[in-house]
């Protein structure tokens, strides 16, 4: 196996110090040695390199033309550092509760497992769950209520990429019928809504008739309307239930378009290790 040269990030701080213009004092005195030690790390640096790094006289330090291709190097290096130490260091899991907002879609279906593999992660760590619509999730996070939360996507500076996207699906109860030439009874949520514009928008495009029988600001309002056969509702597949079927094929009701979730993060140039690990295992769960 060749031999792997493993650059020292305290001399690579030292030295880029000195590429940005402090003396070898000055250096010293941030880095907390003397100047002989500095001047040594330099020294060990070059040696290991097999060039100097810098061009001495009285008056000047420059870099050479090696010390130059060092230099994005160093501090990419130092900066990777010190990145992994912040995330490591004790206090930065100690940061209060971590506030987790989702929409119900997801609450029941598919978090536990991300919930639980948390738990065993960070053990220590207190967390907060909000199940809400995706409006009011996106505005706690913008308004710092919320660290962390699976809502619609939507054009918005927090919005950390795109989690899944799945179908949207006409649901009702198992047996229901409607006659081909009745208006379409919707139970819906307020708006705005895209599950209710996207039902709308659908029976406008089809030709079919529509009628508002049911409306409710809770999905638990939803399922219950539809299971009493008030109605029909456009949720994910995740509502599905029991005594609850995707009627829309049976019903010849027209196809709908998926729907994208993403991940919205408070704050998200500030590295919090419990935070991140929890996004992580989030993207794993809905991609993976």
């Amino acid at each position: 196996m060749p031999y792997t040269l493993n650059l020292d990030t305290g001399v690579l701080r030292s030295f880029l110090l000195i590429a940005d213009g402090h003396s070898f004092a000055e250096a010293a005195d941030l880095v907390g040695r003397s100047p002989s030690a500095v001047s040594l790390q330099i020294q060990r640096l070059e040696a290991d390199l097999g060039a100097p790094v810098f061009r001495r006289n009285n008056r000047e330090i420059a870099l050479t033309l090696a010390g130059e291709r060092l230099l994005g190097f160093a501090r990419r290096i130092v900066q990777a550092n010190d990145e992994a130490a912040v995330a490591f260091r004790p206090d930065a899991a100690a940061r209060g509760p971590l506030r987790f907002g989702t929409t119900q879609d997801f609450a029941e279906a598919a978090l536990p497992d991300v919930l639980g593999r948390f738990a065993q992660e960070h053990p220590d760590v207190e967390l907060s769950l909000q199940v809400d619509r995706s409006a009011r999730l996106v505005d706690a996070v913008q308004g710092g209520t919320i660290d962390l939360a699976i809502a619609i996507r939507r054009d918005h500076p927090l919005d950390g990429g795109t989690l899944t996207e799945v179908p949207m699906v006409w649901i009702g109860r198992d047996g229901l019928e409607l006659a081909s030439d009745a208006p379409v009874p919707l139970v819906m949520f307020d708006p705005p809504c895209s599950f209710r514009s996207a039902a709308i928008d659908g029976l406008a495009s089809a030709g079919r008739a529509h009628r508002m029988v049911f409306t409710s600001p809770s999905l638990s309002g939803l399922k219950m309307a539809v299971e009493a056969g008030l109605g029909i509702t456009v949720r994910t597949r995740h509502l599905l239930a029991p005594r609850l079927d995707d009627v829309g094929t049976r019903l010849g009701l027209p196809p709908l378009p998926p729907i994208a979730f993403s991940l919205y993060v408070a704050d998200p140039g500030r590295p919090w290790t419990a935070r991140d690990d929890l996004a992580k295992l989030c993207r794993r769960a809905f991609q993976g």
